[in-house]
């Protein structure tokens, strides 16, 4: 196992961010990037990780990266549709850091490699909530998944396995991150706007008969479309994993519901979108999905434009 202390970057301390740079903070020095708020709450009383996991994380925050950083990995976990601006301000460490995406979508990891020269693109079923300012709860417990996408050999991706496993992250690699990240995808695309617009926690899916049966009709209808562009994957072990994940993350708000709350923009181009725009390119029908997606964007825009109350 891995036993020396590892200068780690997290760009996009929201809630995977704040817990993967929490727990990785027990055994390497993490540098956490996020928003001023969050920053001076870590800053002040230390990073709170409740539920599943519980403990005071003491990784250093900052709003922008330090001009002293010299990073050994940089763990991006920004909104998928923030990594092309992400990569602008890590680009110094282009040639000289390991980056790993745990990013939503399938775009992100082409978006690091046009800067950086070595990426580790990975998927994780950890289902974490921002509660507030330094504090996160750790809903569900999932496997992470690693994989080479880039200029990356492979005892540098089993040292990186262990950094995480070290830490308390259970972590597998694979040969087809590809398919992984489309596995992923459908899983996110059968939870994420179900539970948005119905606005209710993940396990409310698998408890309601109707919910759950949207659900799983989403699932096998993102599943054709993603084998059909080519990924390794299995209709009914997709429907079966994505019941579990809200089971094993019941508790969780899922960040599209999250981001829905704060009237903020979510990631629905880059969940269900990327459904939709692979259904059109191989002219294939996807219509539950193009509802969803249709609806969550409906729904963002006019949260986004309301005028706030008296």
């Amino acid at each position: 196992m891995h036993a020396t202390c590892v200068e780690i970057l997290v760009f996009g301390a929201g809630a995977i961010g704040s817990f993967f740079g929490g727990l990785l903070s027990r055994r390497n020095h993490v540098t956490l990037i996020g928003r001023a708020d969050h920053v001076d709450a870590i800053r002040q009383n230390g990073l709170k990780i409740s539920g599943k996991t519980s403990m005071i994380a003491k990784p250093d925050a900052a709003t922008k990266v330090p001009h002293a950083a010299k990073p050994e990995i940089v763990l991006v976990t920004t909104k998928a549709y923030d990594t092309e601006a992400a990569m602008r301000l890590l680009a110094p460490f282009g040639k000289t850091s390991l980056f790993v995406t745990l990013q939503n979508g399938l775009d992100n990891a082409d978006a690091i490699a046009r800067t950086a020269s070595r990426v580790v693109a990975g998927t994780t079923a950890h289902g974490v909530t921002f509660i507030a300012p330094g504090e996160v709860r750790h809903a569900g417990v999932g496997e992470t998944i690693l994989g080479e996408w880039t200029g990356v050999g492979e005892s540098e991706l089993v040292r990186l396995r262990d950094i995480l496993v070290d830490s308390g992250i259970l972590t597998q690699l694979t040969s087809e991150i590809r398919s992984e990240l489309w596995a992923k995808l459908v899983v996110n695309a059968s939870i994420n706007p179900v539970a948005a617009l119905a606005a209710v926690p993940n396990g409310r899916i698998a408890k309601n008969r109707r919910l759950r049966s949207l659900s799983e009709a989403v699932c096998r209808e993102a599943a054709a479309v993603a084998k059909a562009a080519g990924a390794q994957i299995d209709a009914d072990e997709l429907v079966q994993r994505t019941i579990l994940v809200t089971k094993r993350t019941a508790a969780n708000r899922p960040s599209m519901l999250q981001d829905l709350d704060r009237h903020r923009r979510t990631e629905i181009d880059a969940i269900t979108g990327a459904v939709v725009r692979a259904a059109e390119r191989l002219k294939l029908a996807a219509p539950l999905n193009e509802a969803l997606y249709a609806l969550v964007r409906a729904r963002e825009t006019a949260l986004r434009n309301a005028v706030p109350g008296p």
